[in-house]
């Protein structure tokens, strides 16, 4: 699918640096949403930093993972050091790609004082709903939950639909098995939350009906605090619904907006943290 895992989407800024205290900017490493490609990062305006996006290795073959979100995170891991081996680092994605990251920081996290020398000051999580909505919504019986598929184009290819499906499946499947991370006893990093404002129109639009995705549309951290409360950051609105973030111009260009100032305000905290600790030690 793609020639490189990952994929340089954008390679930042020519120039010197005029960011705090004029170092680079991090580079931000997007991971694929649960179709298993990166087309819709390649449709972001100009972010001024390196951006990566990493995509599903088994896109083509269908193979599956057979230790789940944990397998992929590990390997997504290396692609990531393969990359980026040491300095700061922003991570994140759209949907699965959100909840990939959580678990890729996590694996990092255990890392620490072994040889590890990425600093990772966030993540950037684009209308990832916790998992745990899902199951709460399902169990207690109080919506009817629905699967929406792909919005296919014109001219999207029978192959490229089968693929994407079959990854689609294949991500369901693995989220459902997924343990979250207990991170035992460390700190996850910051993470900032873009929110879709909009929940995806549903067929026939039966009260009570919702797109899985829109389980818990209204609560503002999209249900991340039933497994870790104070995980979320920042919450930021952004237009349109789960599937049209990338597909709209206008959705589009505040997205990226968006994901720059996220960016931004996680180096920003970053280097508080820094001044913080060097003012404790004096």
């Amino acid at each position: 699918m793609f020639p490189d895992n990952p994929s340089l989407i954008q390679t930042g800024p020519s120039s010197p640096s005029s960011s705090l205290w004029s170092k680079p900017p991090a580079p931000l490493v997007l991971i694929h949403d649960g179709g298993g490609t990166i087309f819709s990062y390649y449709c972001l305006n100009e972010l001024d930093r390196p951006l990566h996006g990493i995509s599903n290795p088994h896109y083509d073959s269908g193979e599956p993972f057979p230790g789940g979100i944990p397998e992929m995170a590990s390997l997504y891991i290396e692609y990531i050091k393969s990359v980026v081996p040491r300095g700061n680092l922003i991570i994140g994605g759209w949907s699965l790609g959100g909840l990939l990251s959580l678990e890729v920081a996590s694996q990092l996290a255990k890392e620490e004082g072994d040889g590890n020398r990425l600093n990772l000051l966030g993540i950037v999580m684009i209308d990832s709903v916790c998992p745990l909505a899902w199951r709460r919504g399902g169990s207690e019986g109080f919506l009817k939950i629905i699967r929406n598929g792909a919005a296919w184009g014109p001219h999207t290819k029978e192959e490229t639909k089968r693929k994407v499906t079959r990854c689609f499946s294949e991500s369901s499947r693995m989220v459902g098995e997924w343990e979250l991370p207990s991170w035992e006893g460390r700190k996850p990093p910051p993470v900032i939350l873009l929110r879709a404002k909009d929940k995806v129109p549903v067929p026939g639009e039966v009260e009570g009906t919702v797109s899985r995705v829109d389980v818990c549309r209204e609560d503002k951290h999209l249900g991340w605090d039933w497994y870790r409360k104070g995980l979320i950051t920042k919450v930021v609105d952004i237009p349109g619904h789960h599937f049209n973030i990338f597909s709209e111009m206008e959705n589009v260009d505040v997205v990226t907006e968006e994901i720059a100032r996220a960016c931004g305000e996680l180096e920003g905290w970053h280097v508080r943290r820094f001044v913080s600790w060097g003012e404790e030690k004096r």
